[in-house]
């Protein structure tokens, strides 16, 4: 803040009088209402084979088919108890002293029928994975022993990157955002692991925002390819949200609908006899 007075005075702050460093600690840790400083536990034990990643810098094969649809459906089932999070203190305090205000002030649209958009984006912490031993086994020339590792950062793990091709440490920041804001302001910024999938992130950015929004109601969504996904479109339904997303072009499967016509992986219709509808065509029947 002495260095970039800009700091200072979006804080709330004279530019030449910043309170001392050990008040933000202070300040820091009533923010996080956990004893704990991290999600999982400080001591890990070692890993026994590297993790299996997916080809050309693509995400990381499913090691767990249907895990989004039982997510869906435990969110359904449970989605009215409230659950606590550490960062609650933090996201009430953005809600009453930001989103409110940019709501009276009119930036983040009709807030009684909101637009919102969700997307990740990786945020790289470390080039190479962290931990300290927590034994001798090295000092007495042991080296495959299986005992855990202290790791200063555990919360983090390995992703890949795919608009850069490349694989990353550290988190990715899942981004719920107001459509309807000229300045595309953040509703609901929540880290995830690096490794987890965009729509494992939309099912739970989804339900802890839905718990904890209170200014306004969600009418539309707009999210890309990533999200294609039937278990998300039947739990945007469960929330009365329209969405709108691109088609997975990696699917080579017919989506089927409620009628005897089902679309194909490039949008287009197919008819009863498994033939794809023609622009301005005519049923001659």
């Amino acid at each position: 803040m002495k260095r970039i007075p800009y700091y200072a005075i979006i804080s709330g702050f004279q530019p030449d009088d910043i309170p001392g460093i050990g008040t933000f600690y202070d300040f820091f840790k009533r923010l996080w209402a956990s004893s704990s400083d991290n999600l999982k536990p400080q001591k890990q034990k070692k890993r026994k084979h590297k993790v299996k990643k997916g080809k050309k810098c693509e995400k990381a094969p499913n090691t767990t088919p249907g895990k989004v649809k039982r997510l869906d459906e435990w969110i359904i089932r449970h989605g009215n108890i409230e659950t606590s999070l550490p960062s609650e203190r933090l996201f009430h305090f953005f809600q009453t002293q930001i989103l409110a205000i940019s709501s009276k002030l009119g930036l983040l649209g009709d807030i009684n029928s909101l637009s919102i958009s969700g997307d990740a984006t990786p945020i790289v912490t470390y080039v190479y994975h962290r931990s300290k031993p927590t034994c001798s086994c090295h000092s007495q020339s042991i080296t495959n022993c299986n005992h855990s590792r202290a790791c200063s950062q555990p919360d983090y793990n390995s992703g890949c990157d795919s608009s850069r091709e490349t694989y990353f440490n550290g988190y990715h920041l899942y981004m719920i955002s107001a459509l309807d804001s000229q300045y595309d302001l953040s509703l609901y910024p929540r880290l995830h692991p690096a490794s987890r999938h965009d729509t494992v992130s939309l099912v739970v950015s989804s339900s802890e925002f839905k718990q904890r929004f209170t200014l306004g109601t969600i009418d539309k969504i707009l999210l890309d390819a990533a999200h294609a996904a039937d278990a998300i479109y039947l739990l945007l339904d469960h929330h009365n949200i329209e969405s709108f997303s691109a088609l997975n072009n990696r699917s080579k499967k017919n989506t089927a609908t409620n009628n005897d016509i089902s679309i194909s992986p490039r949008g287009i219709p197919i008819c009863p006899l498994n033939l794809e509808m023609k622009r301005n065509g005519k049923d001659n029947t």
